[in-house]
């Protein structure tokens, strides 16, 4: 097969052009997601280069033509390169040694063959000349790809014991490029029955894959392929309610909403702090992460749909603008009625969208006003404060310094 450059834009992309022009001809070519989705006439995201040179090989001469590089992976075979700010992944053509399905020791070789055999599915197993010349040495990568179908290389079960990241990246490609294929039988057999293994990964490397899970455009059908097979609930017991993930999906595509991933799980959790608790230390999420997933499950606030706005807007001050947003539009997903979901999403809109207020007094003037600092500063500082949010946020310095004299200062 043989990819016409003018018709693919990645061929002639200017880091990519330089890279392959500072290395011996023919010793290196595209791989792996851009050909695929290339191929696919799927968006194309990172560019990277499989070589026959070992890194210290590519470093030099990279080095020669003044391209910088960066050691991101060089144990294993990989570095970065630094064209015009664009990162190029650069992987020299490897073969397993030895496996624990977490990582591998390997030995490097100029076999393309045998690059391709330790590589996961068939469809990323595929190689592109500077030309659009397409090499594909497992001899099942191109009909995969036009079938949409997703399988190991070789023995499934070799695959994915080799690294058991392999099952949640291969329901991750389910998720976005399967969404109506038929499943390989022999693949899902073998995420089923190795699904033990993902207990040995790291809890970032599982949360990573989870994330690009989460993000594909429906997951849902993957996802309830996962609950099936028992993996779901081994990764996400927690957040393992597959029909709320459906239906805030529903909602996205109703209401034109930008994909979350982080609002795709809490859609498929319970409020149940203790349980999210758990969850955040598993997965290790980062602290942003953690304070929006417990401050989602943890906030008791009311708010209803006849709220006033004087009163919504004290909930969303009370809450914070993320966390009233996460619930509402929550909320939103949960409500079967579509014309109270929508107005949900408003007040969720609301939330986003408000200039928050910012309150009027500071310490210094209240120490203007003859208040001394300490403890009881604070305190009338905290009083002041209601009476603003009380106010509907209307209440001027002004009118709060007036206030002051009435408050007991004793």
């Amino acid at each position: 097969m043989k990819l016409d450059p003018k018709e693919h834009g990645w061929l002639q992309d200017e880091g990519a052009v330089k890279i392959l022009a500072a290395l011996p001809k023919g010793s290196t070519r595209f791989v792996g997601g851009c050909v695929r989705n290339g191929i696919m006439g799927e968006p194309i995201g990172d560019i990277d280069l499989a070589t026959q040179l070992e890194p210290v090989e590519v470093q030099n001469a990279l080095k020669e033509a003044g391209i910088k590089t960066v050691p991101t992976g060089i144990a294993h075979g990989t570095l970065t390169a630094v064209v015009n700010k664009v990162p190029y992944e650069i992987t020299s053509l490897r073969k397993d040694v030895e496996t624990d399905g977490r990582r591998a020791v390997i030995a490097f070789t100029k076999d393309w063959a045998e690059d391709a055999v330790r590589r996961d599915f068939t469809i990323n197993a595929l190689y592109a000349d500077a030309d659009g010349t397409v090499f594909d040495p497992s001899g099942q990568g191109l009909d995969d790809i036009k079938a949409r179908k997703f399988r190991f290389v070789g023995e499934a079960d070799a695959r994915v014991t080799e690294d058991y990241l392999r099952i949640m990246r291969y329901f991750r490609f389910l998720a976005w490029y399967g969404e109506k294929t038929k499943t390989d039988a022999e693949a899902l057999r073998a995420c089923r029955e190795n699904r033990a293994g993902l207990k040995q990964l790291s809890a970032e490397r599982v949360w990573m894959e989870l994330k690009k899970f989460l993000s594909a455009p429906n997951p849902v059908r993957a996802a309830q392929i996962m609950l099936t097979h028992k993996i779901l609930t081994l990764v996400l017991p927690e957040a393992s309610n597959v029909e709320g993930l459906e239906r805030l999906i529903e909602l996205e595509t109703r209401e034109n909403l930008t994909i979350d991933p982080e609002l795709r799980l809490m859609a498929m959790s319970g409020r149940d702090e203790f349980a999210l608790a758990g969850l955040a230390k598993r997965l290790r999420l980062s602290n942003k992460e953690k304070t929006r997933l417990l401050a989602w499950g943890g906030n008791r606030v009311p708010f209803a749909l006849d709220m006033v706005e004087r009163a919504l807007k004290q909930g969303i001050y009370a809450s914070g603008p993320q966390t009233s947003y996460d619930r509402m539009m929550i909320r939103a997903a949960g409500e079967d009625d579509v014309l109270l979901s929508g107005q949900w999403v408003a007040k969720a809109r609301f939330a986003k969208e408000w200039d928050i207020p910012v309150f009027p007094l500071v310490g210094k003037d209240l120490q203007k006003a003859g208040v001394k600092d300490g403890p009881e500063m604070g305190k009338i500082l905290r009083a002041l404060k209601e009476l603003w949010v009380r106010s509907g946020f209307e209440a001027d310095k002004t009118k709060l310094l007036m206030a002051l004299s009435l408050l007991d200062q004793g």
